[in-house]
């Protein structure tokens, strides 16, 4: 029996994306064909197949039927029509509770909610930063206890330790399980079939609200799992991000902050995992007189270290996340992203009064590493990152010292 294939969108993609569906579902064709196509929900008649494991994935077979498929909670109505020999996939594979109704010679035959509750639910991440999976980690927690259901993950291997440690009751995995009822892919993209929104303009905190509707998760804080290793009072500081523009690219900033924090009686340990980073003709070194605690460690060392340290100072980077999760002060220095793009830090370091956060600017293609997107070429390149200046990192250094701000 041959299907016809049909992909079924909401209306704001319809109302977005209606100049480039082509290029879109072809990306989404991809993405639907990863899983093989099974019966997750029991049809009843030969012939007909309903999944939930890349968005709704619904097999009618020959004969007289009308499908109508909505969304339960704000009951957007998505499919309403007659049909026969047709295959229905989502473009959209972020959460919906989807509610599906078939009638059969004008007799309603077939009804399903989509409800995780108790079954087996796999959330696959996309290679992206250590940062995107650590603010959405909690989201997974928080959905598996919602639905009551049995959780499992696809993380890179190094990632692996942190959810084994910090998120016991999900399970980490190669694949997903074959007999998932549903699978969510999550990654912070621009792409309108994998978010509800466009990622830029939502703060990194609450990527998993769009990705799962849920509202805001509980932070679990990452402890140490060994006594303290290190007695003098000292500080982390890592200059490294996924791309040399976002980071502190002030050439004599760090130096100056690393001087400071030494006079101040704190040693001063690096912990990059490189300590020189080379990229878009621009080079960023560990500071020299920085203690080098760079390496492929493993990030539950990473955790002990930064746990035991008075506070933090990096940038829009997997670091910085890794800081946030541990639960100590953290001095966050960004020139690309908007102010509230991150977690949320009363030390928080930019420059208001010259061009930045152009990364959350969704008027203009990103990511485009080659040049600066606003004065590429000119004087005034990245000047939201040059024109940092070290007193603001060491004006917020006195603010953690003197208790000013209660985070």
């Amino acid at each position: 029996m041959a299907y016809k294939l049909n992909y079924f969108f909401g209306p704001r993609v319809s109302a977005q994306h209606q100049q480039n569906l082509q290029g879109l579902t072809e990306g989404v064709h991809k993405l639907s064909t990863m899983q093989p196509f099974s019966e997750s929900v029991g049809g009843g008649y030969e012939g007909l197949i309903v999944d939930f494991k890349s968005g709704l994935r619904l097999q009618i077979p020959a004969g007289n039927w009308h499908v109508k498929i909505s969304d339960y909670k704000s009951k957007v109505i998505f499919v309403d029509k007659d049909t026969s020999e047709e295959v229905l996939i989502s473009a959209e594979k972020y959460f919906i509770q989807w509610e599906i109704i078939l009638h059969r010679d004008g007799k309603q035959v077939f009804y399903h909610r989509l409800d995780p509750k108790g079954k087996k639910v796999h959330f696959q991440f996309f290679p992206t930063g250590m940062g995107d999976h650590i603010s959405l980690f909690p989201y997974i927690e928080t959905f598996r206890r919602i639905y009551d259901c049995q959780a499992s993950v696809t993380v890179a291997p190094y990632l692996q330790e942190l959810i084994k440690l910090y998120y016991p009751k999900v399970e980490c995995r190669d694949n997903p399980p074959e007999d998932s009822y549903a699978i969510y892919y999550l990654s912070p993209t621009f792409h309108p079939f994998l978010t509800s929104e466009e990622i830029r303009t939502v703060p990194m905190t609450q990527f998993g609200r769009e990705l799962l509707d849920i509202g805001q998760a509980d932070k679990v804080v990452y402890r140490p799992n060994k006594p303290r290793q290190i007695m003098e009072p000292y500080v982390c500081i890592a200059v490294q991000s996924s791309g040399t523009i976002k980071t502190w690219l002030n050439p004599t900033g760090w130096d100056q902050v690393v001087a400071y924090l030494k006079k101040i009686g704190y040693r001063v340990l690096c912990i990059d995992q490189k300590a020189e980073q080379t990229g878009y003709g621009m080079t960023v070194c560990k500071p020299k007189e920085a203690e080098d605690f760079t390496g492929d460690i493993p990030l539950s060392e990473r955790v002990n270290l930064l746990a035991y340290a008075d506070f933090f100072i990096g940038l829009g980077s997997g670091l910085s996340w890794l800081a946030w999760a541990v639960d100590i002060p953290v001095i966050l220095i960004s020139g690309i992203t908007a102010p509230w793009f991150e977690f949320s830090t009363p030390y928080r370091i930019y420059n208001r009064l010259v061009c930045h956060g152009c990364h959350n600017w969704d008027k203009i293609p990103w990511p485009s590493f080659e040049k600066c997107p606003v004065f590429g070429g000119t004087e005034r390149a990245y000047e939201c990152s040059k024109k940092i200046s070290a007193q603001q990192v060491i004006d917020a250094i006195d603010s953690i010292r003197n208790k000013q701000f209660v985070e």
